[in-house]
């Protein structure tokens, strides 16, 4: 069983809780992976399941954040 890597959950978002939309301000909408020191969009936020986030993640929070604003646009 492969558990989600801490570095992806939010704490908005889980069991009874809605997708997070407050993608200007959430403070969980992008955490960083402390081993490999890349930003991920977390579970529940616009970006999620974008090809860059599935696979390396992003060099800095402010290009993470910046991607979930393009995919809330969308």
């Amino acid at each position: 069983m492969n558990a989600t890597p801490h570095y992806l959950l939010a704490e908005c978002f889980g069991p009874g809780k809605d997708l997070c939309y407050d993608r200007n301000t959430c403070p969980f909408a992008v955490k960083r992976n402390h081993e490999t020191g890349r930003y991920f969009i977390t579970m529940g936020h616009p970006g999620f399941n974008s090809r860059a986030n599935n696979v390396d993640g992003y060099a800095s929070e402010r290009i993470a954040r910046s991607q979930v604003l393009r995919y809330s646009a969308r």
